[in-house]
């Protein structure tokens, strides 16, 4: 039997778009480095995902007897990776590279246990240019987790970047 053609139908819903395709549209990392799941929303200031945080994923084979939890630098780069996904122009044949350029502010409110559900927001708060300054949120399940502003930098603009 021949595979159908793209789009095809699985379980009775028609996929006319890969599961994954905003995802990887909207921001260069793979994995292991890849720490979305799912995006809900992505719309033109504001993005909110989710990634499940597993109990398998290799950022936990060095815990020991201790419980394990998301490293808090892996969940900064985790709401960078939100944030840099609504700043992807969708008609832009290269995108544009994006780096943090610094964190005015982030706390950490607790821990990020294996199983958790992790839901992250970013919210554009001020544009100059080739500069940006995002407000970052998150949640393991309902219990806040992290929660600050983070300002990223563009390399890549054809206007702006040096011979």
């Amino acid at each position: 039997m021949r595979a159908a053609p793209w789009p095809w139908c699985c379980a009775g819903v028609l996929m006319t778009e890969h599961p994954m395709a905003r995802i990887y549209g909207g921001t260069p990392h793979r994995f292991p480095m890849l720490l979305v799941d799912t995006v809900e929303t992505l719309s033109p200031g504001f993005g909110r995902t989710f990634k499940q945080v597993s109990g398998n994923e290799m950022m936990f084979e060095r815990f020991g007897d201790a419980p394990p939890a998301l490293p808090s630098c892996l969940l900064v780069d985790a709401l960078g990776q939100v944030a840099i996904m609504l700043l992807r122009e969708p008609d832009e044949v290269t995108p544009s590279v994006w780096y943090l350029g610094g964190i005015e502010t982030m706390t950490f409110h607790t821990p990020i246990p294996a199983g958790s559900v992790l839901r992250m927001e970013a919210n554009i708060l001020k544009r100059w240019r080739t500069t940006v300054r995002v407000e970052v949120k998150a949640w393991a399940d309902a219990v806040p987790a992290a929660s600050g502003v983070m300002v990223l930098s563009q390399r890549g603009s054809k206007s702006h970047e040096s011979p």
